[in-house]
């Protein structure tokens, strides 16, 4: 069997781009089901980095694409790459309120 040299590359991002677009997709280390105030503070600081980043990503990607020649690779950027990126922000978004929201639990229940 003849492996290309790409192959590697290729399945990683294979593999990138399914986590990224996947709703339920969780970040390395991350349990829901914790409690535990420090990681919740942690959880919080990591989903409201992510959602920054992704919204300046998102904003430049799309300043960059109108400033585009040519039609086909403007149709493309747009449906493919903003609508990716589009997809993960509305992820990190949720896993962020998700954080928020067990931190208030945590305020009301008093841990």
């Amino acid at each position: 069997m003849i492996i290309e040299e790409g192959a590697p590359q290729r399945e990683d991002a294979r593999d990138a781009a399914r986590r990224a677009v996947e709703p339920n997709s969780l970040l390395h280390g991350e349990d829901p089901d914790s409690r535990h105030p420090d990681d919740v503070k942690h959880w919080i600081d990591a989903y409201s980095e992510l959602v920054d980043f992704k919204e300046g990503v998102l904003n430049k990607s799309r300043d960059e694409i109108s400033d585009m020649d040519n039609p086909s690779s403007r149709k493309e950027a747009a449906e493919v790459d903003v609508t990716i990126l589009r997809t993960e922000l509305a992820r990190f978004r949720e896993r962020l309120d998700f954080w928020l929201k067990r931190r208030e639990e945590l305020k009301t229940s008093g841990a």
